[in-house]
């Protein structure tokens, strides 16, 4: 979490040095992944739930900040997780619509740029 935080709020080298970071605990996910549905098997567990920054706003946050970290050349296992997450009913009953989300999370970003 900490690398994949700094890729997104960091930048220059710092940034440079967490997205590699990030790149390389990716791939150790994308590795677990590889073969399941979910990381526990056919069924969403804690694990897939402790994951919800990768699964859910990660994607969010860095197709706003025109971040390509996560691609599905890169990791396709992850992007396959992701979308099973995605479209498991227990997480559309339960997280905010992505389209509100971006929405609202432009409007904060936004508010910060200008207060600067």
């Amino acid at each position: 979490m900490p690398a994949i935080w700094k890729a997104c709020w960091s930048t220059g080298e710092e940034r440079e040095k967490a997205k590699e970071e990030a790149i390389e605990i990716l791939g150790f996910l994308d590795n677990e992944i590889k073969g399941k549905k979910f990381f526990g098997g056919d069924n969403i567990g804690l694990v897939d739930i402790a994951g919800n920054f990768i699964g859910y706003w990660f994607g969010i946050v860095a197709k706003m900040l025109g971040l390509e970290i996560m691609t599905e050349d890169k990791f396709p296992n992850i992007c396959k997780w992701i979308n099973e997450y995605n479209n498991c009913s227990f997480v559309k009953e339960n997280l905010p619509p992505k389209d509100k989300l971006i929405v609202h999370l432009k409007a904060r970003f936004e508010a910060l740029n200008t207060s600067k």
